[in-house]
């Protein structure tokens, strides 16, 4: 698709349909929300682009950089961000993905570094490798207050990395974490039930008040912990905190 048309169908606020919008400069379009279904964008720059409150459904973004660009409250559904060939993922460094929803999308190997996250939310969506690191999950509020929101539900982030980043009272729902690198994360207050961390590096993490419960711990040593004062666990987990420690816990004797 042309230029031309592209720009046409945006004014007159029609969507974008079944097309290859690798060939798009989106660094000065019309101020309109951008709707696109079963599009293609292969080898695009969307850096510094401007496309908030657009919708993604379907669409294929293969070696696409969306660095620095404006992506609050976008949704994203049905998306594939990973090239399978090339073993590589988008770069959403810088974005601004305030409110941004991914639903059922393929992020894998994707890199957020310093993206800010606030409010962003993942759901059943596959991201295993992604890059989080350095991103930005929280927003300050006070001089000595910041507010973590992002959510990611039934979402695949084995191998993820996630080292030193702020991500408390953030939600973790039945989340795949396995292997996932969690060096030095502060997980206070954040809302983990269901999720599996087997074998994840939890080294130097705070995870006080952190909510545990029905998730998979194996390998977990809590004596890596930086801190885990209130930490919430089921009773049946208790069996995979203390092995690493060499206790082996028995049913009670009767």
């Amino acid at each position: 698709m042309g230029q031309g048309e592209f720009e046409k169908l945006l004014l007159a606020g029609n969507p974008v349909e079944n097309a290859d919008l690798s060939q798009i400069d989106w660094s000065d379009l019309p101020s309109a929300a951008v709707v696109a279904r079963n599009c293609v964008l292969r080898e695009n720059s969307l850096t510094e682009a401007d496309l908030a409150g657009g919708r993604f459904e379907n669409c294929v973004f293969e070696n696409v950089r969306f660095a620095g660009a404006n992506l609050t409250d976008v949704a994203f559904v049905g998306c594939n961000f990973f090239d399978a060939e090339a073993r590589e993922g988008c770069d959403f460094g810088r974005a601004d993905l305030d409110g941004a929803t991914f639903e059922n999308c393929n992020l894998a190997m994707a890199r957020f570094g310093l993206a800010g996250l606030f409010g962003a939310s993942f759901t059943r969506c596959k991201a295993a490798g992604a890059d989080f690191e350095d991103a930005r999950f929280s927003k300050q509020v006070s001089s000595r207050t910041s507010v973590a929101r992002v959510t990611f539900v039934s979402t695949m982030l084995d191998m993820a990395g996630f080292r030193a980043t702020k991500l408390d009272d953030c939600t973790f729902a039945e989340c795949s974490l396995r292997q996932a690198d969690l060096r030095q994360v502060s997980l206070s207050g954040a809302d983990l039930r269901g999720s599996d961390l087997s074998e994840a590096n939890l080294n130097g993490a705070i995870l006080d008040n952190a909510d545990l419960r029905d998730g998979t711990l194996l390998g977990l040593d809590v004596t890596r912990l930086a801190s885990f004062a209130g930490m919430k666990v089921s009773e049946d987990q208790l069996g995979d905190l203390v092995r690493p420690l060499g206790i082996r816990p028995f049913p009670r004797s009767r």
